[in-house]
């Protein structure tokens, strides 16, 4: 399978991640700054950029896993709301620093609260927010990552409003879409104009369990069938940790 891979970097094991990644010329998908304890120790997030911008690459290609964990952006609660735009601007602040493409943030939707009124106020605070920030950073990219979605109909929607933002678009999890009780083909049909970035991983079709490709039980013949019968041509970042797990990934997804 010709693709262009990103692969999550090790911070304790660079040299490995960086040799791995000249070997299949991908590039990096940073993830140390998904979870807010980071964000609370200034010296750690000054120690891993330092490592990450003191390596001689070009990081032009790579992307940056936004905050996600207890963000609650369109929280009716105003200190909550307040704390997950603190946390998502910085976000974007250490992706400009670091000289990244883009952002990959979560979508923030509670699975199953489907009232008219939770997503309304969802679509409004989002459009408004993802506006401010393209503004404040003209050169970076935001995905918008399904999660935990049943379909892909909020994202689209999301999407359609804000279809002058060329700067935003659309980040597919493939291992999120599969266990969604909505079949892999209505996914690309409904996103495939707008994706621009995709995550992949393996699962037993069950849970969430970021697997070696191969090693689960996703049909991955499937997954390529369908990015050529959709015409999607974008860079795919295989999400699984360690370096040896990610030789494996590649190893496999190359030979497709």
């Amino acid at each position: 399978m010709n693709q262009e891979w990103l692969i999550i970097p090790d911070f304790n094991n660079f040299r490995e991640s960086l040799a791995l990644a000249e070997e299949y010329d991908a590039a990096f998908e940073y993830n140390d700054f998904f979870n807010p304890d980071v964000y609370s120790d200034e010296e750690e997030i000054k120690k891993r950029i330092s490592l990450y911008k003191g390596c001689s690459r070009n990081p032009s290609r790579d992307t940056l896993h936004g905050v996600f964990l207890d963000m609650a952006l369109a929280s009716k609660d105003p200190v909550i709301c307040a704390y997950s735009r603190k946390r998502m601007e910085q976000s974007m602040a250490i992706a400009q620093e670091l000289g990244v493409k883009g952002v990959v943030f979560h979508s923030g939707l509670i699975r199953g609260l489907n009232q008219d009124t939770y997503l309304q106020h969802w679509y409004e605070v989002q459009e408004e927010w993802i506006r401010y920030l393209l503004h404040k950073f003209p050169d970076l990219y935001i995905f918008m990552e399904n999660t935990f979605e049943e379909t892909p109909d909020s994202l689209t929607e999301l999407k359609r409003r804000l279809k002058e933002e060329e700067r935003f678009r659309l980040c597919l999890d493939y291992g999120h879409a599969i266990l969604s009780p909505t079949v892999p083909e209505s996914w690309f049909e409904d996103m495939a104009g707008d994706i621009a970035h995709i995550h992949l991983n393996d699962n037993d079709l069950q849970a969430d369990l970021h697997m070696v490709p191969g090693e689960g039980e996703i049909d991955f013949a499937r997954f390529e069938k369908l990015l050529e019968e959709y015409h999607v041509e974008c860079p795919v970042l295989l999400e699984i940790a360690g370096v040896e797990k990610q030789r494996r990934a590649l190893e496999y997804m190359c030979k497709l």
